[in-house]
């Protein structure tokens, strides 16, 4: 259990939360993970046991629920 936040300090609360899953350039989304998320800058930590299954769904990905689309855009430096 992770009750202060290793970057801000800030108290931590459990929650489930949405958590992105890299694979190469490939994202996906995996709703309802059990996570303590810091109460002042939402950086969110993982228990062993969610990182493993979080893993194992980056290895063998169960069949989605829905599939979005998400636009992307080009950032330009201002001068």
């Amino acid at each position: 259990m992770v009750t202060r936040c290793y970057l801000c300090g800030g108290a931590t609360e459990h929650r489930a939360v949405t958590a992105e899953n890299w694979w190469g350039d490939q994202l996906s989304l995996v709703e309802s993970v059990p996570a303590w998320v810091c109460q002042q800058c939402g950086e969110a930590y993982f228990d062993a046991e969610t990182s493993l299954e979080l893993d194992r769904l980056r290895q063998t990905p169960p069949r989605e629920i829905r599939i979005v689309q998400v636009p992307v855009y080009p950032f330009k430096a201002v001068a």
